[in-house]
């Protein structure tokens, strides 16, 4: 019998199918192995250190941009891969093909249904799918398969429900059999001692990476505590796992062997590190959260936020939930001129010395993970696979069809309707549960960082401005101010659709009227920007929105009266008007009379009418005494049309000079 596994470029692919692969070779010794993924990638080392063949091909992620130069590099690449399968598909003929799922997999898939089409293949498919969201090449592949295996219940309603097995996520059996005293000992860790494990997945995380190393200045001094950091083995133009974790170590006095900090490449028997820990920090895929549960191993999880239908965080929820976890988000920030996703290396070493203080807590963490995974996964992928071979045909799905999807609405504006909608129904931001809070916020944080450019002007980050103000998200005031002050010019594509700067004008406006006006947060740094925005920005409707904010958020001030006074000269209607309104509320003096007066008997109905209504607040205010504006009123009275029946501004003038005359007859306009 010969068995063909495809699927990689990260743990969450390769290790299910080694792990199946391991169980097949068990219980048929004589079987034949290949495994077929991608050089440079995960599988291959780890598949065969393990003891198998592996044959290469190639292929790249889909790309989820609008960019027609990579579509064409993925289709030509796919080809290509195509090819190759397809070679390898006829010298090894194989009579099952197990495929995990991942971009890899998608030249053997593909290859197997041209060959199965001419009749060149009649092997057997079993697919794995191991999210809850199935990624794009298993949907795709789907009807090739004879049976599908499913990690979640709800996987089942993109497939045919005819072939699909809800089989769990299946982990090594070493994960059965851990032993903590053992471990301990092969890691060289004394028995008191408290151990974090940290790492990113199977490539590592830039993210926690650099967080852990901004972390120790704070872990340092606990004692007892041993930190053993996976740092992957990712190489890339930008970052290096291996030498830029090295070079900050090195700035930290770490570079050398330490006692209580351990960094690793890469580990093998990561089985023994999960069995010596007291605590993980880890990404939320679908195999590091199986792990940690059959592990029972307590864990603050750092969801990935570009992963597709964001499932790392769905699941992690879900376990959050539960309490077998907890969750910390990436933070959206500015640096360089660019918006950046991170976590706070405070920020970490506070969430893991507060867990290690709660010794009960963790305890109850564990108690409960210990009971959520499904601990027969792997003989039941296994019996599966063996149903086919042998032509037995298992039960079809019972699933009612189709369920809700458990996470946010994907598109941007569906996602601000809802959170509108919620919001409505508690009552305010204030009103949130913590974590389903949290969980939004880290929504404003995904749209944040979004760096399209079709997207930053009209799209997700300007959604996402619209969130922070929302929710109440006041620790991104500055990012909001920084957006808003940024003056990147835009390309020429980025001129034609979205405006002058890369930050287009709507943007610049909704981070006003969004973010700084739902904030509501007066202080210096804030009016400085305001004032700047209001004598420089290009854009009418953005010197008008800060004209307003002037006008609300402070109290009189000279300087502001100064700027709102200025902006009386402005070109845009709409901004002379809304500084007419703000000097209402900011004008300390008498003088402004003499600015006002010029727009008396203007030709524009809208600057009669926030002069009027500008003298009357500056009436209540004492700024403006009756006798100074009492001929001024009637100048106005004299010239403003009246009708019956009324307009506001003839009703406002009527009132006004009632005040300043209250025994004098109110002359009609002509």
């Amino acid at each position: 019998m010969k068995y063909l596994f495809t699927g990689g470029g990260t743990g969450g692919h390769v290790y299910p199918a080694l792990a199946i692969a391991d169980e097949m070779r068990r219980r048929q010794p004589e079987a034949e192995f290949v495994y077929v993924g991608l050089k440079d990638r995960l599988e291959s080392w780890v598949v065969p250190g393990r003891g198998y063949p592996i044959r290469f091909v190639r292929s790249r992620p889909f790309p989820r941009s609008y960019s027609l130069i990579a579509y064409a590099r993925f289709v030509s690449t796919l080809m290509w891969g195509i090819l190759l399968g397809i070679g390898i598909l006829l010298r090894f003929r194989p009579h099952v093909i197990v495929a995990t799922g991942g971009f890899v997999s998608a030249p053997v898939m593909f290859a197997h249904g041209f060959l199965k089409k001419i009749g060149l293949s009649r092997a057997k498919v079993f697919i794995y799918e191991p999210n809850a969201y199935p990624g794009l090449l298993n949907q795709r592949v789907g009807r090739l398969a004879d049976r599908v295996g499913l990690a979640f219940e709800q996987a089942g309603r993109w497939f045919d429900m005819r072939k699909v097995a809800v089989v769990g996520y299946p982990v090594r059996k070493e994960f059965l059999q851990l032993d903590r005293d053992a471990a301990r000992q092969a890691l060289g860790i004394g028995e008191k001692d408290t151990v974090v494990l940290v790492f990113g997945g199977s490539g590592g995380a830039r993210v926690i990476n650099e967080a852990l190393i901004e972390a120790l200045s704070y872990l340092r001094g606990r004692d007892g505590l041993v930190v053993l950091h996976i740092t992957g083995r990712y190489s890339g133009a930008d970052y290096d796992a291996v030498k830029d974790t090295e070079t900050q170590l090195e700035r930290l006095g770490l570079a050398g062997e330490q006692s209580w900090y351990r960094r690793f490449d890469y580990m093998d028997d990561i089985h023994q590190a999960y069995s010596a820990a007291d605590l993980a920090v880890c990404r939320g895929g679908a195999s590091t959260l199986t792990e940690l549960c059959v592990s029972g191993l307590p864990a603050l999880v750092v969801p990935l936020p570009t992963a597709a239908e964001d499932h790392q965080a769905i699941n992690a929820r879900e376990l959050e939930r539960l309490g077998a976890i907890q969750v910390i988000y990436q933070e959206a920030y500015w640096d360089d001129g660019r918006v950046h996703s991170r976590i706070f290396g405070q920020r970490l070493a506070q969430s893991i010395l507060a867990l290690l203080d709660q010794d009960a807590k963790r305890g109850k963490m564990s108690e409960v993970a210990r009971a959520i995974p499904r601990r027969n996964s792997l003989e039941l992928i296994v019996e599966e696979i063996q149903g086919l071979v042998e032509g037995r045909r298992g039960a079809a799905l019972n699933l009612e069809f189709p369920l809700p999807p458990k996470g946010l609405p994907g598109d941007p504006n569906s996602l601000l309707r809802h959170v509108q909608q919620r919001l409505e129904e508690v009552g305010g931001s204030a009103e949130l549960d913590p974590c389903e809070l949290a969980y939004l916020r880290y929504q404003a944080d995904r749209l944040l960082v979004s760096d399209l450019w079709y997207e930053v002007p009209l799209g997700r980050r300007n959604v996402g401005i619209k969130l922070v103000g929302m929710l109440d998200y006041r620790q991104h005031l500055p990012l909001i101010l920084a957006l808003l002050q940024d003056r990147t010019h835009a390309n020429f594509a980025r001129r034609f659709f979205g405006g002058d700067y890369r930050h287009g004008g709507f943007l610049r406006r909704n981070a006003v009227e969004f973010g700084i006006r739902l904030l509501g947060v007066a202080n210096e740094e804030v009016q400085e920007v305001l004032l700047r925005v209001l004598a420089l920005d290009p854009y009418f409707e953005v010197r008008a929105a800060a004209a307003q904010e002037l006008g609300q958020l402070y109290e009189p001030d000279d300087r502001i009266e100064a700027a709102l006074s200025a902006a009386l000269d402005d070109p845009s209607t709409t901004v002379v008007c809304q500084a007419i309104r703000a000097l209402g509320h900011i004008a300390l003096h008498g003088q402004v009379l003499e600015k006002l007066r010029t727009f008396y008997l203007h030709e524009n109905w809208q600057y009669r009418q926030e002069v009027v209504d500008t003298l009357m607040r500056l009436l209540e205010r004492q700024v403006l005494a009756a006798p100074e504006i009492a001929q001024d009123v009637e100048q106005i009275l004299s010239t403003a049309p009246y009708f019956e029946p009324n307009f506001p501004l003839a009703d406002k003038l009527r009132l006004l000079a009632q005040r300043v005359c209250p025994d004098a007859p109110i002359p009609r306009s002509k």
